[in-house]
């Protein structure tokens, strides 16, 4: 079922969440930081986590030239705001591109097991299934099926409807992307709430921090 999971996954990625390939962006003053064009980082790889994992930066030295292309490696993410900052200075590039996914729903990670579940039944089902007619006549007895596979896909379009129907918003992604995953928020330097303060000029060292 692993294989089946991984495209279940992959499918379920295609209704919550929208895929952006090669934004341009620009840099700031610091030729580290920039912003882009959608907030609400979508996580990619189901792990409820958003990291370097879930964005890639290019470094451009010929803006023309995609054998110029490098990737560049990525410090700290502001998902809700759309915000990520570099390890490095890249004001050098001709160009900055980025690829990323980001929400367009409020989802409910319990639908998304579910949902996730029902379409890899699914496909289990139909491989098992599929090849077997319609009707099928052994001596006396007269087998038929109805396609079992299709309840499993109605019930998934069930759970992808639930998932759909609420847009996100900040409130929402905080829950799900944010609070979620961090029970305990540290602000010792290097962590996200040590970049948040120092923007907002109120950054205090957290003295259980090492």
């Amino acid at each position: 079922m692993e294989e089946f999971i991984t495209k279940a996954q992959n499918v379920i990625l295609h209704y919550i969440q929208v895929r952006v390939q090669d934004e341009a962006i620009s840099l700031d003053t610091s030729g580290t930081t920039f912003s882009l064009q959608y907030n609400y980082l979508a996580d990619t790889n189901f792990d409820k986590v958003i990291n370097g994992l879930d964005i890639t930066v290019y470094g451009w030295v010929d803006a023309e030239s995609i054998e110029t292309r490098t990737t560049l490696t990525v410090s700290t993410i502001f998902p809700e705001n759309g915000i990520v900052k570099l390890s490095s200075d890249a004001s050098s590039y001709e160009k900055i591109t980025v690829n990323y996914s980001y929400y367009t729903c409020a989802i409910d990670w319990n639908l998304v097991a579910l949902a996730t579940a029902y379409y890899a039944g699914m496909l289990w089902v139909a491989r098992e299934e599929f090849l077997v007619p319609e009707e099928l006549t052994i001596g006396n007895v007269k087998v038929r099926q109805k396609q079992p596979w299709d309840k499993l896909r109605q019930e998934f379009l069930r759970m992808i409807f639930h998932l759909t129907e609420i847009p996100m918003d900040l409130v929402n992604y905080r829950k799900i992307m944010v609070s979620a995953r961090s029970p305990v928020k540290y602000k010792g330097p290097g962590t996200v709430l040590s970049e948040e303060d120092t923007y907002s000029g109120k950054y205090i060292q957290d003295p259980e921090a090492k």
